[in-house]
Parts: structure tokens; C-alpha cells; sequence
């Protein structure tokens, strides 16, 4: 049976064999700037020999140095171009290293790939469950390139999918990550064409391309530059009368194109700037176009890419006339063009005649496409991690089910497993020491329900779930603006994720509250969380609380076990304090608040260890 070697290590060999090429590639290049050099002076030389005293000899050996020196030049030239394209190979395999060991972040020039742009207030879970942003599930997984692949990455994550568009989505990762070479050439692609694609513009091509045709009076203007170019050639000939007649005629002309001005800015103004909006797309989608894929999430993108002819051919002549039209962002040489050639009617006839027959479908083409690269990012988030696992998600009883769940953002090296059963169990109720992975539990649930909704592998050794609404209420700040305390503020979010429940029909809704209601007192919290939990259980809502409040694990008898005590702890050994991150059956029998205050040097009442313990299970005994 053949091995397949864990992507890590086989990028990890091939990043030392790329940076090795780039080293003899510098080694080239610096032997070939010094042979340009020592030709270019060899030539120079020879010349003003030559100069000085002509001799054929002297002239033959000038000719064959400057022969050499152009060889140097192009040689030198294609060893550039090497060195810039191995450059960016490195750049990804060393992003994808980064990714893989969980260490990536986002070059300050890239700000683009945290997301925040997506960020949406009061957005169920995004915000709770570092969707976008620093270290953020985002940044993990974007390797798009095109602002519509981008935001269509963002939409999935943002919002969860139906089991059946899960199912494709996964089919369609599921090739792509095994289209090493493709997801690589596609990813070049896109870098290239980052760096020549005018992103602000491509909204006005878009509007363009869908706006109803300007008419041109392409005929007449025809016959008028004919008769303006066939006096111009009468006047250089010296015919009689022919300067004056070229004249009137540039004039008449001049006014033409001055009477069409609103007409001609109808049709460049939004298209021909200076950086092309579309510039390096056709390249990219001329990959899709000629990759053959099975998936019908892929092949039905692919089939919208080569419609009409091919959107990599189209998209190459609107780049072509672009090019022909960018004369007007030359000031002398457009005024002169424009007034003796009519230059930019000529630019606006062709563009019309374009969207004519493309225009309509330039929509579909960069929506296929961003497909494609929301795709190949789910793609590569599964190549790059193996060991995750793709998750069945279905519409039937509500549950969710994991077995060795664990947080894909946590670097695999610390990262801590558990299982989760969310079924005939509707909720758990989770209780422990501080800092013991309570909250790393919630957002592990959180984030492989956002992940699998998504259609992308999870960090997990199975995982099984039905179609459910995120909703999570955990990093609750004050409002000042808004006159709302922390307690207000997290009572509104509470409402929120009550009334999502009550309105819940097809989908339900998967909750996550960290520390619940804690901005108010013992009784007033404990009164008022069982009741929420009561009320979300009893709705149809499953998921996970967590509380340092004991009183609330009498909601597993209060409830026949709907709701289910689970607790984390801390350990300490020889004096000092620590955590395995494992979930265990039951409340917490510990407490650490004390033991911390002390460690970072605040004097506290000095009580013992075995005090602190009997305490909490004094606590958790009233409580039952």
C-alpha cells in the first residue's frame, strides 16, 4: 500500500529545493550582470576606437561585442523573470507552511485578507467566533485573489449553506484538493493579476457592461475623417485651395466629436482608466477553462467561463481595446489624436461593439469565477490539513455530534481534543476553573458548525450535525454612545438568540453563551440563566453554556437530562497549576479565582488548597 506523505513535510522539502534554485538563479544573475558590464565596455571601447581610426577590423570585432551584449541582455532578462516567478512560488509554499503550523498572518500590505470589510454588527456568531480579523478563520483560509472571490468566501462563512449545497461544495473541494498543480497555477495567476487589475473600477465596468447600448453615427463619421484625411494628403500635395478646404474639414470634424461628447463619455468614462479593470483576468480564466473538472459545482462554473466564446478570449480583446482607448489618459498626444483621427470614437465604436455582444455575460463570468476560487480555498484548507475530516450534515432531528472536536485555529502541537454530544442531551452546561478551555470548548462547537456549513473540512475525527443557525453571545462590550451597559448590552444579544429560537421552523438553532448573565448578581443570575436555558432547550434550540455559577447545574435534574453537566479543571502539581483541556462528566469540584490572584501578587486571604476545594463542593452540594 503506498504512503502518501503529510503535505507539511513535503512542503517543508520542497521550499529548501526551490530556495536552493533561487540561489543559483541569483548566482546567474550575478554572473551575467558582470558579462553585460565587461561587453558593454568592450563595445564601448571598440567604438571610439572605431572613431578615432576607422578600421573595418576594429568595426567587425565593435559589431560582434555588441552582438554579444544583446545575448547577455535577453539572457539576463529571462533570468529576471525567473527569479520574480520562483519568488512567488516561495511566497505560497511558505504561506501554506504557515497556514499548516497554524503561524500565517496576513502582510500589512494584504490588510485585504483579515476580512474586517465583511465584518457586520450584530452578524449571530462572526465577531464571537474570530470570523474575521487578527488571527481569524478568514486569514486561515483566503487564498483568493479577485475581490468576487473574496467576498463569496466571506458570504459562505457568514452564512450557513443547505445540506444539499453542502454536499456539492464538499465534492467540489474534495478535486481541487487533490489539483495540487491547478490550485497553484490558479493561485500565480491570480497574483499576477492582482498587481495589473484596477479593483476600484470594477464596478463601473459592471454597470457598464450592462447598460444599454450608445448609438454612434458611425457611418457619417466615416465618410467625414475620409474626406478630412483625403484633403489633409491634397494640402501636402500643394494642391490649390487645400490647406483652407483641410482646414474646414478638421474643423467640421473637431465639432463632430465635441457634439458627441456626452455620447463617448457614456461609454468610456467608466472603463477606460488608467489601470484596466479586468487586466489580468483572462489569464486566470483561461486555467479554469482548460482545467477539466467532474464536480458539478466546478464543471458548471468552468461551462459559464467558456460560454460565448470563451470569457479568457473575450475578456482579452476588451483588454486589447482598453489598451487602444487608454490614449486618452495622455493629455498632448489625445488631444492630437482626437482632433485629426477621432480617436475616441473610434475607442467607443469598438467598445459598443463589444458589449454587444459580451456585455451580458461579464456578470457571469466573474461570478463562475469567484466559485472557483471560493472553491479552491475550501480546496486547500482540505489539502493543507488532512487529518481534519469532512462532516455529514443532513435536515433531519436536530443534533450535533463530534467525536475528537478540536479548534482548527489552536496550532495542532497544543491543540486538545474532546467530544461532543448534542442529541437526546440538548445542551451542555459547562463549568471549571478559569482559563481550562471553557470558552475554547463554545467556539470549537461554534466554529465547526460554521465550517461545515460552509462545505469545508473540520477539526475533528468525525462530526455529524443537522442544518442549524449559529448564534452566540460571548464577547459582550458597553456601549457608551448608545447609553448600554455591559448587562443591558448582553441581555438585548440574549433576546436575539430567544427570538431566533422562537422563530425557528426548518432550521434550529445551535446556541453558544459564554458565562452567562455574569453582570449581574448570584440570585438575579441564576434565576434569570436557568430560565433562558429552560427556554432554549424547550424551543428546540441545542448547544452549550458556561457558567462559574454552581447553581445552575440543577438544570440536569430540573430538565431529565436534556441539559447535561460538564466541567474543566485545573491540576496542580508540586505548587503549581496547570490544565490538560479535557472535558469531564459532571460540575466542577475545584476552583482556581484565589490560587491566580496569588501567582500574579495579589494578597489574598491565605487559604489552603484542600479549604479552596471543600468550599466549591460545600457550593455545589446546596446547589443540588
Amino acid at each position: 500500500m503506498t504512503t502518501v506523505e503529510p503535505p507539511a513535510p513535503r512542503f517543508a522539502k520542497r521550499l529548501v529545493a526551490l530556495e536552493a534554485e533561487a540561489q543559483e538563479l541569483d548566482r546567474r544573475d550575478t554572473e551575467l550582470s558582470k558579462a553585460r558590464g565587461v561587453s558593454f565596455l568592450v563595445l564601448g571601447g571598440l567604438g571610439l576606437y572605431g572613431l578615432a581610426r576607422p578600421n573595418a577590423l576594429v568595426w567587425s570585432g565593435a559589431g560582434v561585442a555588441a552582438l554579444v551584449f544583446c545575448v547577455f541582455v535577453v539572457r539576463h532578462a529571462r533570468v529576471a523573470t525567473a527569479q520574480f516567478e520562483l519568488a512567488r512560488v516561495i511566497e505560497l509554499v511558505r504561506r501554506a507552511l504557515a497556514r499548516m503550523d497554524g503561524t500565517f498572518r496576513a502582510p500589512e500590505d494584504e490588510a485585504h485578507r483579515l476580512g474586517l470589510e465583511h465584518l457586520t454588527a450584530g452578524h449571530p456568531y462572526a465577531a464571537d467566533l474570530d470570523l474575521f480579523g487578527n488571527d481569524s478563520l478568514f486569514e486561515l483560509l483566503d487564498v483568493t485573489y479577485t475581490p468576487a472571490g473574496q467576498t463569496r468566501l466571506a458570504g459562505w462563512l457568514a452564512a450557513p449553506a443547505d445540506a444539499t449545497t453542502i454536499t456539492a461544495r464538499q465534492e467540489a473541494a474534495r478535486e481541487l484538493a487533490s489539483k495540487e498543480a491547478f490550485r497553484e497555477a490558479l493561485a500565480l495567476a491570480g497574483m499576477r493579476a492582482a498587481g495589473s487589475v484596477g479593483v476600484g473600477s470594477q464596478r463601473g465596468v459592471l454597470a457598464w457592461a450592462v447598460d444599454a447600448p450608445v448609438s454612434l453615427p458611425v457611418a457619417k463619421l466615416l465618410v467625414l475623417l475620409a474626406v478630412q484625411l483625403g484633403l489633409g494628403i491634397a494640402a501636402s500635395a500643394g494642391w490649390p485651395w487645400g490647406t483652407r478646404a483641410w482646414g474646414v474639414a478638421v474643423g467640421v470634424q473637431l465639432l463632430a466629436v465635441v457634439a458627441l461628447r456626452g455620447r463617448l463619455e457614456a461609454v468610456l468614462g467608466p472603463i477606460a482608466v488608467k489601470l484596466a479593470p479586468l487586466g489580468g483576468y483572462p489569464a486566470v480564466m483561461a486555467l479554469c477553462e482548460g482545467e477539466t473538472m467532474t464536480a458539478d459545482a466546478l464543471s458548471e462554473a468552468c461551462r459559464a467561463l467558456r460560454d460565448g466564446g470563451g470569457a479568457a478570449r473575450a475578456l482579452g480583446e476588451l483588454d486589447a481595446i482598453l489598451g487602444f482607448a487608454a490614449v486618452r489618459n495622455n493629455g498632448l498626444v489625445h488631444v492630437l489624436a482626437d482632433v485629426f483621427l477621432m480617436w475616441d470614437v473610434w475607442a467607443a465604436f469598438r467598445l459598443e461593439r463589444w458589449r454587444r455582444r459580451h456585455g451580458a455575460r461579464v456578470h457571469g463570468w466573474l461570478d463562475a469565477l469567484a466559485e472557483v476560487e471560493a472553491l479552491s480555498a475550501v480546496g486547500t484548507f482540505a489539502a493543507e490539513h488532512p487529518e481534519f475530516t469532512w462532516p455529514k450534515v443532513d435536515a433531519a432531528t436536530t443534533h450535533f455530534r463530534a467525536r475528537g472536536l478540536g479548534h482548527p485555529l489552536v496550532p495542532k502541537n497544543h491543540r486538545v481534543v474532546n467530544d461532543v454530544d448534542l442529541g437526546e442531551c440538548r445542551a451542555l452546561m459547562i463549568t471549571g476553573s478559569n482559563m481550562s478551555g471553557k470558552s475554547t470548548m463554545l467556539r470549537s462547537i461554534g466554529v465547526a458548525a460554521v465550517l461545515a456549513q460552509l462545505g469545508a473540512p473540520v477539526c475533528a475525527d468525525e462530526l455529524e450535525m443537522s442544518e442549524a443557525r449559529v448564534w452566540t453571545s460571548m464577547r459582550i462590550d458597553d456601549s457608551l454612545s448608545e447609553g448600554a451597559s455591559h448587562f443591558f448590552a448582553e441581555v438585548r444579544r440574549i433576546k436575539a438568540i430567544v427570538d431566533a429560537v422562537r422563530e425557528a421552523q426548518t432550521r434550529p438553532v445551535l446556541f453558544l453563551l459564554d458565562e452567562v448573565l455574569h453582570g449581574t448578581n448570584s440570585r438575579e443570575r441564576v434565576l434569570g440563566a436557568k430560565a433562558v436555558v429552560r427556554h432554549l432547550v424547550e424551543r428546540g434550540g441545542i448547544g452549550a453554556v458556561s457558567s462559574h455559577d454552581l447553581g445552575l447545574v440543577v438544570l440536569e435534574a430540573e430538565t431529565d437530562g436534556r441539559v447535561l453537566n460538564v466541567h474543566f479543571e485545573e491540576q496542580v502539581s508540586d505548587g503549581k497549576m496547570g490544565f490538560d483541556y479535557r472535558m469531564r462528566r459532571g460540575p466542577v469540584a475545584t476552583s482556581n479565582a484565589l490560587r491566580l490572584m496569588r501567582e500574579v501578587g495579589i494578597d489574598v486571604v491565605p487559604l489552603d488548597d484542600e479549604l479552596e476545594a471543600r468550599g466549591a463542593l460545600d457550593s455545589a452540594d446546596g446547589a443540588s
